[in-house]
C-alpha cells in the first residue's frame, strides 16, 4: 500500500503504542485521525504532528459506547475522504482474581479490548472494501498464554485473535487485509499503573508503530496475518 496521502484512523491514539502509531503513519504521510478519550492527549498528539508537517483529526469519545465508534469512523471518512488503514489498539488492563472480578471490571475490559474494536470494525469495513484496506488487531502474547490474576484481560485478546482470524477469511477476496499484532511487555503504563524499575529490556511502543509501517509497505499480493513480538531478552531476576 502507497501509505503517502492514506486515510488512517488509530484508536487508544493517546497515550503508549497508539500515540507511537500514530506518530510513525504521519511521518510517512498518511492523514490520520486519532481517537481516544482523553482530548487534552489527542490535541497534544496533533499539535506535534501538525509542527512535523503530518496531519491530524482528532476524535474525542469513549468506544465503550456503541454510538461513539460509528461516530469516529464516519468522522474520520469525513476529514479525510475515505478510509484505509485501521488500527484497533484502544485497550485496558486489570488484575483480579477471577473470584474478585466484578460484572463492572469484566464489562470494562471486554468492552473495550473487543467490543469496541467489533464495533469500529464493522462500521469502517464498506470504506476499506472500497480501495483495498488494512485491519491492525493490537492484541497480546497474553491471548495465547494464561496468566494467573487476569482472566478477563486474557480472555478479552484471545477472543480478538479470532475475531480477526475470522475476519482475515471472510474480506480477503475483497481485497482487506487483517493483521494481529500481539506483544509481549510493552514499556508503556498498564491497567493505569506506570512501570517500575528497569525497563530497558522490554519492548517499546514504536517497535510496534515500525512494525505496522513495515507491514503496510509489503506488496499488495503478500499478506502476514499475525506477528509475535517479544523482547529480545528476558526480563532480569529481581
Amino acid at each position: 500500500m502507497e501509505v503517502r496521502g492514506a486515510s488512517a484512523l488509530v484508536t487508544g491514539a493517546g497515550r503508549g503504542i497508539g500515540r507511537e502509531v500514530a506518530l510513525s503513519l504521519a511521518r510517512e504521510g498518511a492523514a490520520v485521525t486519532i481517537v481516544a478519550r482523553t482530548r487534552s492527549d489527542l490535541d497534544a498528539l496533533a499539535a506535534e504532528i501538525a509542527r512535523a508537517g503530518g496531519r491530524a483529526h482528532v476524535f474525542a469519545g469513549d468506544l465503550r459506547e456503541r454510538p461513539t465508534c460509528d461516530a469516529a469512523v464516519a468522522d474520520a471518512v469525513r476529514a479525510h475522504g475515505g478510509l484505509r488503514i485501521l488500527v484497533n489498539n484502544a485497550g485496558v488492563g486489570g488484575f483480579s482474581p477471577l473470584a474478585d472480578t466484578s460484572d463492572e471490571e469484566w464489562d470494562r475490559i471486554i468492552g473495550l479490548n473487543l467490543t469496541a474494536a467489533f464495533r469500529v470494525t464493522r462500521a469502517a469495513l464498506p470504506h476499506l472494501k472500497r480501495d483495498g484496506g488494512h485491519v491492525f488487531m493490537v492484541s497480546s502474547l497474553a491471548g495465547q498464554n494464561p496468566i494467573a490474576n487476569m482472566a478477563a484481560y486474557c480472555a478479552s485478546k484471545a477472543a480478538l485473535d479470532h475475531l480477526a482470524a475470522c475476519l482475515m477469511l471472510e474480506v480477503r477476496q475483497a481485497g482487506v487485509k487483517v493483521t494481529t499484532i500481539a506483544p509481549g511487555s510493552v514499556d508503556t503504563g498498564f491497567a493505569g499503573m506506570p512501570r517500575a524499575g528497569d525497563t530497558s529490556w522490554m519492548l517499546r511502543g514504536d517497535d510496534v508503530a515500525r512494525t505496522v509501517v513495515e507491514l503496510l509497505r509489503m506488496r499488495d499480493d503478500a499478506h502476514l496475518s499475525r506477528v509475535e513480538m517479544r523482547p529480545a531478552r528476558p526480563k532480569p531476576r529481581a
